[in-house]
């Protein structure tokens, strides 16, 4: 399951083409960053999670919320016939595509619904339209022969379903986004560290110290405000 890679500066628009699919955003799962690509409307398809006769499967394997190809290869090994078809697709000449996990296809609702030819509320024939009746499978098992789904509308919550109800699928494929080398160090809350290496050298500290600082005892003396005076001065003057 190697996976592929692009530059943050290369990833166009939402929605805009990219890479045999549509630019969906970003997800964040195994400690990297990845651009989604949405397959379209075009590629989508009903049908079962788990269409095998049998006692229903638990596929520990495909339990991961955010990586969907680790969940279709699970699936596929496991005998999905979905998975299967989904890991051969070749679309607009590219493959590694599979089915989404449910915080990705979370993700496309997020990102591509905003659009309009993604809107399924009031133009279901528009040209990606998410438009359905029965929700979208993820790859993202959930117990003995259940999985997650989503139905694509803003208010709309995951949901589980037994894998043998039909549900729609829609293809996608993630590129890892490759990690650009900073050019600042990152952001912290600690204050500055000060920079205290010419105190030692400066005579004119030295002389205010003496003022304040008894050098028999060490014992300070006078008063405090005094002395910020004095020290805020010397500031004033570098």
């Amino acid at each position: 399951m190697k996976r592929r890679s692009i530059s943050a500066a290369a990833l166009p628009a939402i929605g805009h083409p990219l890479d045999g699919g549509f630019y969906a955003g970003r997800v964040f799962f195994d400690g990297r960053e990845h651009a989604l690509i949405d397959a379209g409307r075009e590629f989508q398809c009903d049908a079962q999670w788990w269409d095998r006769l049998g006692p229903r499967p638990s596929i520990k394997a495909a339990m991961s919320f955010e990586d969907g190809l680790m969940n279709t290869h699970a699936m596929a090994e496991a005998g999905s016939a979905i998975a299967q078809k989904v890991l051969r697709m070749v679309i607009r000449g590219t493959g590694c595509w599979h089915i989404p996990s449910i915080r990705q296809l979370e993700a496309m609702r997020s990102t591509l619904l905003q659009l309009d030819a993604w809107d399924s509320r009031h133009r279901s024939q528009a040209e990606q339209s998410f438009a359905d009746t029965h929700g979208f499978w993820s790859s993202t098992a959930n117990n003995c022969g259940s999985a997650w789904n989503l139905t694509m509308h803003p208010w709309c919550t995951p949901r589980t379903n037994w894998g043998k109800d039909i549900k729609t699928v829609r293809p996608v494929k993630t590129l890892l986004i490759k990690e650009a080398t900073f050019i600042h160090q990152p952001y912290s809350d600690a204050p500055p560290a000060l920079d205290l290496s010419g105190l030692a050298s400066s005579v004119a500290l030295a002389e205010v110290l003496e003022r304040f600082v008894n050098e028999d005892t060490g014992r300070f003396y006078g008063r405090t405000d005094e002395l910020i005076a004095a020290l805020a001065t010397l500031g004033s003057q570098a």
